[in-house]
């Protein structure tokens, strides 16, 4: 028989782990709150959502249906500590139940792998659970309502067979058990995440719905489980509950509660860094991500200026191909002109009297326009194929940005006070789209009218567009335009001055002509 195990009285159990403020309640031995504090000095996030009394907390039981009765059992509590490390031991043994809970909790939970649990049990009842989230920190219900908003990417996500899956709470309707046999389970947004990893004989995983409860001040004060015919249910925000079911009396593993930083989770060793979604251009992601690290930590702490100084460098890099690219447009533009009269000449010849088209014309038109190129010495291709080599790069940065952690709460100047944010005034993206419609008035306007107003539109829609994304991306883009005009406006007066390579040459063969 199993001696009598019973706190007379809740208990709350306080401890720093590196950048993270951890807290346990002995009652139903659950977590209350995992604030994360930001290294630029920004607020503290606060990882658990709040939630009415009676809610289980991460790390509660689950009952088949509903919650379990331990989760109001007030545990007897042991800490013990070692280099630094902490260890807790929860044990209770009376009417609800006999269980024990135990945590190690690293000296920095956040950089070293997470905290590490197991659990055991012996209490009535049929099967059981452990609880994680729902949801992930403590939006408000604005936030919640938006769908454009950069960090609206809420999911619970699960990496099985190789695969990375997600499951959004909007279209979950029902509990869902997730498929295949997953090496980890988490709750996450664009920035933050908590995961568990599962060590050991466990049972099935399930995403259940909840929907929010909104306070009075438009932040989040609870949740009820969701049920697609409640019509009280119907129109509130849903995020997902996640229940690790055991097998048995026992489940255990590591659970990793923080931000998505890329290295801190690929020290886990579970392919969990595949929630940073850089997507395809990664692999020039990351490296851009070490730089702008490097620029912040050893030029200037701010990563406002430290986004536009690695805009710089990116231009430095790639300025070979914008020079070359520049020039073949400068000198494809003094031929506008005599390109346009062969247009003119074949124009009425491209089509028969039927209106079919004459392809021999089409073919001796560009004939002729290719002529044209052999005779000035210029290649069209020239001015595309930089371009395209210098795609990557900013796409790479522009990936970055939209998922860099590390513009959580910074601030750059002004009213800019959280470049994961959009811009609250919109004077950024205002500016942005300035610089660009102003960026392509300089540049040699198209000959074709359609290419011409798909051209002149563009930065209207880059605008509209910009309202919605981080304002660290739409400084990038803003410097990037700055640069590229001064740049642009170098060139104009070289071209001026007959300095460009390959101007010479040309301005002779016109002449002679």
């Amino acid at each position: 028989m199993v001696a009598r195990a019973e706190a007379a009285a809740e208990q709350r159990v306080v401890l720093e782990s590196g950048n993270a403020t951890l807290e346990f309640t002995n009652r139903g031995a659950q977590l209350l709150s995992f604030e994360l504090r930001r290294p630029n000095g920004g607020e503290p996030v606060e990882l658990v959502r709040r939630r009415e009394a009676g809610q289980p907390y991460p790390f509660g039981f689950q009952g088949s249906q509903r919650g379990s009765a331990l989760n109001d059992a007030l545990f007897v509590v042991e800490r013990t500590s070692e280099d630094g490390d902490t260890r807790l031991s929860f044990r209770y043994s009376g009417d609800l139940g006999v269980a024990t809970k135990t945590f190690h909790i690293p000296k920095n939970t956040v950089q070293t792998g997470g905290l590490t649990f197991r659990y055991q049990i012996e209490s009535p009842g049929d099967s059981w659970g452990l609880v994680l989230g729902p949801g992930i920190r403590n939006p408000t219900v604005d936030e919640l309502e938006s769908r454009l908003s950069s960090q609206q990417r809420r999911a619970a996500t699960w990496f099985a067979d190789g695969d990375l899956e997600s499951l959004e709470p909007r279209k979950a309707e029902d509990p869902f058990d997730l498929a295949g046999n997953p090496r980890w389970v988490s709750l996450e947004d664009r920035y933050f995440i908590t995961a568990v990893i599962p060590a050991g004989a466990r049972g099935t995983v399930q995403a259940r719905p909840v929907a929010n409860l909104e306070e009075i001040d438009g932040n989040l004060g609870g949740f009820v489980m969701f049920e697609a015919a409640d019509a009280a249910t119907a129109g509130l925000t849903r995020d997902l509950m996640l229940v690790l079911r055991s097998s048995g009396g026992e489940l255990a593993g590591r659970a990793y509660f923080g931000d998505k930083q890329y290295d801190a989770l690929k020290t886990m060793g579970v392919q969990l860094e595949k929630t940073v979604r850089y997507g395809f251009f990664g692999v020039i992601s990351r490296p851009l991500q070490f730089g702008l690290r490097w620029i912040y930590d050893n030029v200037v702490a701010n990563y406002g200026w430290s986004i536009v100084l690695m805009t710089v460098v990116i231009r430095l890099v790639l300025f070979p191909l914008t020079h070359k690219s520049q020039v073949s447009m400068q000198r494809i533009q003094k031929l506008n002109p005599r390109m346009e009269a062969i247009r003119a000449k074949y124009r009425p010849k491209l089509k028969d009297g039927k209106g079919r088209p004459r392809m021999d014309m089409q073919r001796k038109m560009n004939e002729e326009i290719q002529a044209l190129f052999r005779e000035e010495g210029v290649n069209p291709a020239s001015g595309c194929l930089p371009i395209l080599f210098q795609m990557p790069v900013f796409f790479g940065f522009f990936r970055l940005l939209s998922e860099a952690v590390e513009l959580w709460d910074a601030s750059w100047l002004g009213w800019i006070n959280n470049l994961a944010l959009p811009d609250p005034i919109y004077v950024l993206p205002l500016v942005m789209g300035a610089s660009q419609f102003l960026q392509q008035r300089m540049l040699p306007p198209p000959a074709n009218k359609t290419q011409k107003l798909i051209i002149n539109t563009m930065p209207i829609w880059f605008t509209i567009f910009s309202f919605s994304f981080p304002s660290g991306l739409v400084l990038y883009w803003l410097t990037n335009n700055l640069l590229g005009i001064v740049q642009t406006g170098v060139y104009n007066k070289l071209k001026k001055a007959g300095y460009l390579g390959g101007e010479v040459a040309a301005q002779a063969a016109e002449t002679k002509k």
